[in-house]
């Protein structure tokens, strides 16, 4: 099965992932639909296409096969459940199921012949609102937010992220913020860094995804303050907690950085008038979000994966 490589768009990044037999390897990626693009045997290497992705395979030499990995990739794809069900037919294995996560993606996890891990995923697709807003408007806004993060209690942290008031959200990020960091301060170091299983982040990668979360949210709160409906875009987390080398920094640093950026975004917050937690941001033109909306978001954040960082500490 082959494609053109010409007509192939340019990536912007391409995943090398280490395989102990490539004809194996590649038999395995074409049942799940990937296609070939070029193969050079001798030098045990082969590009894959799927869907306007772009995948090398390299033979590393000394793999027994059949082994694990740290090397994975995250595909995102447009409709996650077809591409599951296509995957499980043609006998990949399911190492986490098709799950809606609460950071608003739906995905599951595979790995190949080599253990190395796959997470598959598209966004969740906001359910139409039963009511119309007051003044006309579409209406839509992602029901996550809403549901979860705004008027609603989260199932995995118990928070109720919309109760306390705006004039709060300063405060409350901030020791949430100081909170989590003393977790990191006192883990042990190697238990940081670990873990629990491989689609599941460690405790430290956790800590960096909420330092990132804090610096992202400052940025787009003070932008949306400062234009009019700016759009906000979109934030690869996954990419920048697998491209970071996060497992690699000092925790200390780590928390230093918690301290701060939760510091500073408490100050945006508490420097805002009334009427300006009402100003908003779009995101993919048509995703809207108001500044209040994103404090709440932030706070649930730090709160939930304080939580997920200390069932990683605790886990075997």
């Amino acid at each position: 099965m082959t494609d053109s490589w010409e007509d192939a768009p340019v990536p912007n990044a391409v995943p090398v992932l280490p395989v102990s037999d490539l004809g194996a390897a590649v038999a395995w990626y074409e049942r799940v639909g990937f296609s070939v693009r070029t193969r050079y045997e001798a030098n045990g290497y082969a590009i894959l296409g799927y869907q306007g992705t772009e995948l090398h395979l390299n033979v590393a030499h000394g793999m027994p096969g059949a082994t694990e990995t740290w090397s994975g990739c995250y595909l995102r794809v447009a409709d996650v459940d077809e591409v599951h069900a296509r995957w499980m037919a043609a006998g990949a294995r399911e190492v986490g199921g098709l799950v809606d996560q609460p950071w608003g993606i739906r995905e599951f996890a595979t790995e190949d012949l080599d253990g190395n891990l796959w997470r598959v995923g598209s966004p969740v697709v906001a359910a139409e609102p039963e009511t119309s807003p007051a003044d006309g408007s579409a209406g839509t806004t992602d029901q996550w937010w809403h549901g979860i993060v705004s008027s609603g209690t989260c199932a995995g942290c118990g928070l109720r992220a919309g109760e306390p008031p705006v004039g709060q959200l300063a405060g409350l990020i901030r020791d949430a913020a100081h909170r989590f960091g003393t977790v990191l301060a006192d883990a042990d170091d190697d238990a940081v860094r670990t873990r629990p299983a491989p689609e599941v982040w460690s405790a430290l990668e956790y800590g960096a995804h909420v330092r990132d979360t804090l610096g992202v949210f400052t940025e787009r709160i003070v932008r949306t303050r400062q234009e009019d409906e700016p759009e906000l875009g979109w934030w690869d987390h996954e990419a920048a907690i697998a491209e970071g080398f996060t497992n690699e920094l000092e925790a200390a640093l780590v928390v230093d950085d918690l301290g701060e950026h939760a510091a500073r975004l408490a100050a945006v917050l508490d420097s805002l008038p009334a009427d300006a937690w009402e100003r908003a941001g779009t995101r993919r033109g048509t995703e809207r979000f108001t500044i209040e909306l994103m404090a709440r978001f932030t706070l649930h954040e730090v709160v939930h994966h304080l939580g997920d960082a200390e069932r990683s500490l605790s886990a075997p």
